[in-house]
């Protein structure tokens, strides 16, 4: 089939913008589990090998917090921030998400302090969720294999085009008129 209609090329333009869309709102889906987690205390260490770690504070007014882990080895870990709105509700009592370290590890324990010198108040939680990182893999995929075949329906509309544009200027030299 000859796609030569130039609204083709809207259709992969759609087919893309659509898909990477989706994509996002299937990515944000990967926090659900995040806000439904059972926290822990800090003061606890985490099993979260094959999981994500998710590490909470209870301050809504937090400002720059750095959290690191460190393993039964005394290896450190940085846990990168992820303030994003996310909130979980355990106890009645409001957490706010400030770190994801989507590849954790068994026996980690996380400290976190305000990077300002400012005195510490806050209470700090985790949590290990284990399909954070499949479900966030999941939506790139989609957005990657839409963006792909809308780039890959452009291109095709423009060879069709083009085809079919030299096909009437080699008809219109053979039976002697002006290419067009």
């Amino acid at each position: 089939m000859r796609l030569t209609n130039p609204l083709w090329y809207l259709a992969a333009f759609l087919l893309a913008i659509g898909s990477t869309m989706a994509a996002t709102a299937f990515a944000a889906s990967a926090f659900d589990d995040i806000r439904g987690a059972t926290l822990t205390p800090v003061s606890e260490l985490v099993d979260a090998k094959g999981k994500t770690l998710a590490v909470f504070s209870n301050d809504p007014d937090r400002g720059d917090i750095a959290c690191h882990a460190r393993d039964r080895a005394k290896q450190r870990v940085e846990i990168p921030d992820k303030d994003v709105g996310v909130t979980a509700q355990s106890a009645g009592e409001t957490w706010y998400l400030i770190g994801l370290l989507e590849d954790g590890r068994d026996g980690l324990r996380v400290v976190c302090r305000p990077e300002s010198n400012r005195p510490d108040t806050a209470g700090y939680a985790h949590a290990a969720v284990s399909t954070y990182a499949g479900t966030v893999n999941n939506a790139k995929g989609v957005a990657v294999l839409g963006v792909t075949a809308g780039g890959a329906l452009g291109a095709y509309v423009f060879w069709c085009r083009r085809s079919a544009r030299r096909n009437r200027a080699l008809v219109g030299t053979a039976t002697g008129g002006s290419p067009q």
